[in-house]
């Protein structure tokens, strides 16, 4: 009798299955060229608020300083300044800005072919390694980070290395492992809690008690002195000298908008938010004024790769149960690899259930082995022998990447999709070189306004008297004044600023583009 994995196998897609089996060792390379490609040509304009600092930073340093030192991501920063400087030292004249997309693109697709390096070895199918390699290539929170500005995707790349390492079959290497776990700590300190991950996994490659104390001791320190080193040195470089409470209250700084959260009901929501947004996120809306054929004929291929993935699924639908788990726990080889992967996965999602749960980008740090799971599952259906695809993964992917392309990636790779980036476009075209913009707070908004506008000079707010004094001699020289939206509304909340800026505003100047997420503003003042 027929398995349902027999049921819908037609034959052009069994001639393709059978030309990549024969063409196997292509595929790593496939992959790179293929993701990073599409990573390249639809860069997004919707920049992550810290990618825009980060550009800054890099750009306003004439030379390593401590100014690219920070301790949530100790090295990224710096990694990232070189960089920009070897692109221009070969002719490569980008911004900061676009330097840390071309990066972070390039480190994306590497950590696709490891994962899928990772899949291959674990699944041995070929099939459910390319596919879920895809899912988690064009995945929603993954494809949209790993054409921006952020330390989330060199991190998790060196955390998928690792875990490469840790794979059953292969020889212990606790110093690697070390090495390479530390290495990802100080592009993002999120990736501390992949620790008890690597422990798990040398204790299973190793058999007997004093072998395994061992190769946990030789993880510990190699990663401990590494990482403290690291840590240590870069906050001398920045203190010029050493107070260890100083030390520690640096490491563990973070963001004062950043506190742990004490609402149960918002933390759940925003946790199963969040998982739905790793991998499907978007607005269909987003696609008004950007119609074309190709989008068209996208569209209608994703209506049918969605009404076949429906069919396929009621084709073939089984009862969810519990025999594929109990095969995987069975199984000696996965075993060890299923128990790392919850692991890695409960770590993170006890943390980020009280931390900033509404930040989805960073549940990238359990992805890996969400996929991991999903394919040890779907290979455990055939207790690991010669798996036969329904293609219901295939579509799928399909389903995931097209939606996420047509409804986010597509839509936000055009900055009139994004409107502060639009409006920094436009008043980067407005303002002349020169021009002085005065701020009371700093802030995204007028971050993202400042990087887009570099000929323009930016002045803290201090006292109106003062200003009066700078406006005179900034219009003497022919050049304009203008407060942004944090100066306005200091000067708005007194009846004595507010009286000086109903007398200093040029009238018919007011700029501003504002919705829920955001508000910038900006007007022009005169002596």
């Amino acid at each position: 009798m027929a398995t349902p994995d027999q049921n819908f196998i037609p034959p052009l897609l069994q001639r393709i299955e059978n030309w990549f089996t024969r063409h196997e060792r292509l595929f790593p390379g496939l992959l790179f060229i293929g993701v990073l490609a599409l990573y390249l040509t639809f860069p997004t304009r919707n920049y992550y608020w810290d990618g825009i600092v980060f550009a800054q930073t890099i750009e306003d340093a004439n030379r390593l300083s401590t100014t690219l030192i920070h301790p949530n991501h100790l090295i990224y920063n710096v990694i990232g300044y070189y960089f920009y400087h070897l692109l221009h030292s070969i002719g490569f004249n980008a911004r900061a800005l676009t330097s840390l997309q071309l990066l972070n693109s390039v480190m994306s697709a590497i950590s696709s072919v490891v994962l899928f390096l990772v899949l291959k070895a674990l699944l041995r199918s070929l099939y459910l390694a390319t596919f879920l390699t895809v899912l988690f290539s064009f995945s929603a929170t993954w494809w949209r980070f790993s054409t921006d500005a952020d330390a989330y995707i060199i991190s998790v790349l060196f955390l998928i290395v690792s875990f490469y390492s840790l794979l059953p079959d292969r020889r212990s290497r606790p110093f690697l492992v070390g090495l390479l776990f530390s290495v990802s700590m100080c592009f993002h300190q999120l990736a501390i809690f992949f620790g008890p991950v690597a422990l798990l996994g040398l204790a299973f490659q190793e058999v007997g008690k004093g072998k395994k104390i061992s190769v946990l001791l030789k993880f510990g320190l190699t990663s401990f002195v590494l990482t403290t080193v690291a840590y240590l040195s870069c906050f001398y470089f920045a203190a010029a000298k050493f107070s260890l409470v100083a030390f520690m209250r640096w490491v563990g700084s973070y963001s004062p908008d950043a506190p742990l959260s004490s609402n149960v009901g918002d933390m759940a929501r925003y946790s199963l938010r969040g998982q739905l947004r790793l991998f499907f996120n978007g607005r269909f809306n987003l696609l008004n004024g950007l119609f074309n054929p190709v989008v068209i004929f996208l569209i209608v291929l994703l209506a049918i790769a969605v009404g076949v993935l429906c069919y396929l699924t009621l084709k073939n639908f089984a009862r969810p149960g519990l025999k594929s788990f109990h095969v995987l726990l069975d199984n000696s080889r996965s075993r060890p690899v299923v128990l790392m992967s919850i692991v890695w996965v409960a770590i993170y999602l006890a943390f980020l259930f009280v931390w900033l749960p509404q930040h989805t980008f960073y549940r990238l740090f359990y992805l890996p082995p969400i996929i991991l799971f999903m394919g040890l599952l779907a290979a455990a259906r055939y207790h690991f022998a010669i798996y036969r695809p329904t293609y219901r993964l295939a579509l799928l992917a399909v389903v995931v990447g097209l939606a996420n392309f047509l409804f986010s990636i597509y839509p936000y790779s055009h900055a009139e999709k994004v409107p502060p980036t639009k409006f920094a476009l436009e008043m980067s075209r407005e303002w002349a070189a020169g021009t002085v913009a005065y701020y009371a707070l700093e802030n995204s908004d007028m971050s993202l306004v400042r990087y887009f506008t570099p000929s323009t000079t930016w002045v803290l707010l201090t006292n109106t008297d003062a200003l009066n004094n700078q406006l005179s001699d900034i219009y003497a020289r022919g050049s304009t004044a203008w407060l942004e939206t944090t100066a306005i509304d200091r000067l708005a909340s007194t009846s004595q600023g507010a009286e000086w800026l109903a007398a200093h505003a040029k009238k018919d100047s007011h700029r501003e583009v504002k919705d829920k997420g955001f508000r910038i503003e900006f007007v022009q003042v005169v002596p």
